[in-house]
């Protein structure tokens, strides 16, 4: 045998001696193979929060790729706290640090924009695209921060690769206010053209009942568009399903009583708006969504979208300076001003200015009340002489019914002469209250949609001014320890209201028909009852604006008394 066959079978047989004898002597198994899946549009609501991200590779092929840790990025600024998951990049948990839920130092907790973590609320940004082959960051990708710390002078840049030619960035800072800013980059270092939107969403979840929202005031979604303000209130996103809007800048979210959560995209870009109504058991689901204008990002080149994201507590100074500084338009109609604006938006400008200069938001209610007066003073002066000229005839008016009480007819006819021998206009004492009326209306919104009213003290027992007065005649104000049903809460200063309020009536002319005077004397009874259920502050407004009204009817009363005698002493003369 040569050398060369010798080698050959040396070899051979080395190798055999390996194969069957390493398994024998090295502690090996046999290792699994590679999980290969498939990829499927499964709706982020029900895709496991840990499930590690699926990448295509070249050739269609699902791979695992290496899962990011999930961290909690804090915020921590003048105005806001909260978290941010790394995973998904929701913004889900703010807590306003100048707002309690309650007055109870001990108990208080700070407001929560989104809510505690039963109630699922959140707003996202990111991207969408018409092609269901890109991999997109969804509610579920892990993504890389550089750092765990966002604040005014801290922001945060995170980073995400799909491993398929698209690499994504997104840059979140905030300021001292209410104000997130993100924005969303993209590179294409593949070799194909992609086209994609830039999207934001507000989501959420009730199980119970969506809004709280009276005639008085708004709580749902809501947007300022090109065309206008916009309210689409959850119960008209149920029934149509979904609503659309295009839009050139602008703004849109959801709103509750006090705090909004909003999109403000670039004011000059182009984008589609839809609010969407879905169920799932007994929850109902609503969203506010916005894709912009579709974008092609050739390869190796990138694109970036900036969203302005307000979570915060509804401030019309600081609304205004967003306004201004965004350049927004009307970002004030956060605030449900009503159709009254021309007189709302002034009245609340004043009002916060009164509780700046008073220090009290009670004392602002009575000025501004006091200045309101003043102001209307001519129309009310007018009203209230005619009244007293009413209450003059009444004897007249009397004695005709008593003549003509069989015959409504020649009734009418003579009471129509007597006002014209006198010269009386009947609805002269009303045209000037209807023309006070728009005002007083508008200062009363105010005083319901005013977040300044909201835990503000006035005296004594009245610690909140927009919750209703807490006593109540009923366990002799807190004397007697038993739970009242709220009908039974009637307090002090609804009493005080009630009780001006008749005295009012008793101040002007009987009405002619006994029936209605009746009802007259049944209406301060009512409105007691109903105002008891009423923010303390309304009360209050209330109850001193009657209290002006009753000097002002007894000072104009005693004038037109003064003026009756001295025409009689000089007609004596």
């Amino acid at each position: 045998m040569n050398e060369e066959k010798r080698n050959i079978i040396l070899f051979f047989a080395i190798s055999i001696l390996i194969t069957v004898g390493y398994p024998y002597f090295f502690d090996t198994k046999t290792p699994e193979p590679p999980v290969v899946s498939e990829v499927i549009n499964t709706p982020p609501a029900v895709v496991a929060a840990n499930l590690p991200e699926v990448q295509i590779a070249d050739g269609g092929v699902a791979v695992i790729a290496p899962e990011e840790p999930i961290h909690e990025i804090v915020i921590d600024t003048k105005s806001i706290s909260g978290t941010i998951s790394s995973c998904g990049l929701k913004i889900d948990n703010i807590l306003l640090k100048n707002y309690d839920d309650s007055l109870d130092k001990g108990k208080s907790k700070k407001i929560s924009i989104f809510g505690d973590k039963k109630s699922v609320y959140y707003s996202i940004t990111g991207w969408s695209s018409d092609d269901k082959s890109l991999l997109l960051p969804s509610e579920n990708t892990r993504w890389n921060a550089d750092s765990l710390k966002l604040s005014e002078s801290s922001p945060v840049v995170l980073t995400w690769d799909n491993g398929n030619g698209l690499s994504f960035e997104k840059h979140i800072s905030i300021d001292d206010n209410f104000v997130i800013t993100v924005v969303d980059k993209v590179r294409n270092y593949g070799n194909r053209t992609i086209t994609l939107q830039s999207q934001t969403k507000v989501h959420r979840e009730f199980e119970n009942d969506c809004s709280n929202s009276t005639w008085t005031f708004y709580e749902g979604p809501l947007g300022y568009f090109s065309k206008g303000l916009e309210e689409i209130s959850y119960s008209d996103i149920e029934k149509d399903g979904e609503k659309k809007y295009d839009t050139n800048g602008g703004w849109f979210g959801i709103t509750d009583k006090y705090w909004l959560v909003a999109f403000i995209p670039a004011q000059n870009s182009n984008c589609k708006v839809s609010y969407k109504y879905s169920s799932m058991g007994n929850k109902k689901i609503y969203e506010v969504e916005s894709n912009g204008d579709s974008i092609q990002v050739a390869p190796f080149f990138d694109i970036s979208s900036t969203n302005n994201l307000f979570v915060g507590a509804k401030e019309v100074k600081t609304l205004d300076m967003y306004e201004e500084k965004l350049g927004i338009k009307h970002f004030d109609r956060a605030l449900d001003f009503g159709c009254l604006y021309i007189m709302t938006r002034p009245l609340l400008y004043a009002l916060a200015f009164a509780k700046d200069t008073l220090g009290n938001m009670g004392l602002a209610i009575i000025l501004i009340t006091l200045l309101i007066k003043l102001l209307l003073l001519p129309l009310a002066n007018k009203s209230y002489r005619s009244m007293n000229r009413m209450k003059e005839i009444q004897p007249k008016i009397q004695a005709i019914q008593t003549k003509y009480a069989d015959d409504k007819v020649k009734l009418g006819q003579a009471v129509s002469e007597l006002y014209k021998k006198e010269n009386i206009n009947p609805v002269g004492g009303c045209l000037p209250s209807l023309v006070q009326s728009p005002v007083l209306f508008a200062l009363y919104k105010v005083l319901y949609i005013s977040i300044e009213m909201r835990q503000a003290p006035f005296i004594g027992w009245i610690h909140d001014l927009s919750v209703p007065d807490p006593l109540s005649i009923f366990n002799l104000f807190g004397l007697i320890p038993i739970n009242l049903p709220s009908f039974l809460q009637i307090g002090i200063w609804p009493l005080l209201m009630g009780l001006s309020m008749l005295l009012q009536q008793k101040m002007g002319p009987k009405p002619a028909d006994p029936a209605q005077a009746s009802m007259m004397m049944v209406l301060p009874i009512m409105f007691t009852f109903m105002f008891a259920q009423f923010p303390a502050g309304l009360v209050v407004y209330w109850t001193f604006s009657n209290i002006l009204s009753i000097l002002q009817q007894y000072y104009i009363g005693k004038s037109c008394d003064n003026s009756k005698k001295e025409k009689q002493k000089n007609g004596n003369n």
